[in-house]
């Protein structure tokens, strides 16, 4: 706690003068909205945003600019996308990603991205669709009439499961537990590191306190999975074409392009972790909520399971029926715009560029707050209120691009977006046409904002079988 006050007391950085600052909320003594940013930053932005669409915050020891208007997001996430970087907190997810896709820089991130685009592919991704059903058809079969689940652990396994098998063509049921409690925690660690002063960092990092122990113990875990992995890929014959397999071809192929030098070990290990851990997040966070809203929402549950009826008369879904599942696809963009799995995206400025009038300085945090820009209502009526059916097609054509963006955008637009909105409306269309789900009155729901938007303590709730 010492070693924090030290760092959150020294002036902002970079230093602005404060007449040529943009407005922003009254700045604290001595500690600027540091410990209000670390312990509650939700409450805090969308308080700053009330200030305008450009705000600025002293969340020290960073000088950090509140983005609160879907028109100066494009300019920072399209328009200027080479005067900014990723944003510095990231450094902390290289500890169990290293230089993965989600925590490299270009050229790096531009290299590994062109690599691994053909995977994504919408003809390769619509050819995993049946696996995606045949695992969320094996997670309804586990279930029991009455019981009372984790539905934040049940997306988990089951996700999980389909991105190892889709992505890497292996089955963890065996260790999926295993796997997903060691990214769980390291999502809990990289969170904790998040937003520190690099130095503390790197300090605390170092140090044998216990979440760090524990951490290290879970990553070397994940690093033998990794390893063994890939060793049995390499032992077989395998032609199918993944993740694996191109990730392997660039690490083994020197003549795969003459502009591209093979991947290192270390690389094909980062990539690995990475789609494993982001891989899985955002549809088990976003399919959690999903959940709760239609459990606390028993009209869209509802209207959600009579148009399963009507398309699916009592079968499983396949790729063809997702154009007949209208509102399923409505029901889950409206969770994610409510409970967005990234609800806060950032950049550092690495050249000086301007946004509303104002310059903003080398080495300024750029904040993106996805959660308030997605509950503005000057872009969404009505805009705390769960409310699938406000997804027509006029009123997407309407939206602009950036007043909606769970996936971000620009050149660094989430690889797997296609992937995960196929695999989101699949599972929801098994799962919900056969179950419908009640709230544990016992358990009080609230979001914790980690990396992630995750529910605290869980999301329990009953199962009643239809």
């Amino acid at each position: 706690m010492e070693l924090y006050i030290v760092v959150t007391t020294l002036p902002p950085n970079p230093k602005v003068p404060p007449r040529i600052l943009p407005p922003g909320p009254p700045e604290p003594p001595i500690v600027g909205q540091a410990v209000a940013y670390h312990w509650n930053p939700i409450p805090l932005m969308r308080e700053a945003a009330r200030y305008g669409d450009l705000v600025t915050m002293s969340v020290k020891p960073w000088l950090v600019y509140l983005v609160n208007h879907p028109e100066l997001i494009q300019e920072v996430l399209v328009t200027n996308h080479q005067r900014v970087g990723r944003w510095r907190n990231v450094e902390a997810m290289k500890y169990l990603m290293g230089d993965g896709l989600v925590t490299s820089d270009d050229p790096i991130h531009l290299r590994q991205r062109r690599l691994m685009q053909p995977v994504f592919r919408q003809q390769l991704i619509e050819s995993y669709a049946q696996i995606m059903i045949a695992y969320a058809e094996e997670r309804s079969r586990s279930w029991e009439d009455g019981s009372r689940v984790n539905m934040e652990r049940e997306m988990r396994d089951l996700t999980l499961n389909i991105v190892a098998k889709t992505l890497f063509g292996i089955d963890l049921s065996d260790e999926v537990r295993r796997i997903g409690a060691a990214l769980e925690l390291s999502n809990a660690y990289m969170s904790t590191r998040f937003n520190q002063y690099e130095r503390m960092r790197a300090l605390y990092h170092r140090l044998p306190l216990p979440l760090t122990v524990r951490f290290k113990h879970h990553l070397g875990y994940l690093n033998r999975v990794v390893e063994e992995l890939i060793s049995q890929r390499k032992s077989t014959v395998d032609e199918r074409f993944d993740l694996l397999a191109a990730l392997l071809e660039i690490r083994d192929d020197e003549t795969v392009s003459p502009n591209i030098e093979p991947m290192t070990e270390q690389q094909v290990r980062d990539e690995i972790v990475t789609m494993l851990a982001v891989g899985h997040e955002t549809v088990t966070v976003a399919l959690t909520w999903t959940w709760y809203l239609l459990c606390t929402h028993p009209r869209v549950q509802t209207q959600l399971q009579a148009e399963l009826d009507a398309v699916l008369a009592g079968r499983s879904p396949t790729l063809d029926d997702l154009p007949n599942l209208e509102f399923t696809e409505k029901v889950f963009r409206e969770a994610m715009r409510l409970y967005p799995p990234i609800w806060r995206m950032g950049r550092v400025a690495i050249e000086p560029l301007e946004l509303a009038g104002y310059e903003i300085p080398v080495g300024a945090m750029i904040c993106l707050p996805t959660m308030i820009i997605h509950r503005d209502p000057r872009f969404f009526d009505n805009a705390a209120e769960f409310l699938p059916e406000r997804w027509t097609p006029e009123f997407r054509d309407g939206l602009h691009r950036f007043a909606y963006f769970p996936f971000g955008g620009g050149p660094r637009l989430c690889i797997g977006e296609g992937f995960a909105w196929m695999e989101a409306k699949l599972i929801l269309a098994t799962l919900a046409q056969r179950w419908m789900v009640q709230p544990d009155p016992q358990h009080q729901i609230s979001y914790l904002p980690l990396i992630s938007l995750r529910p605290k303590n869980g999301m329990p709730m009953f199962l009643s079988q239809r």
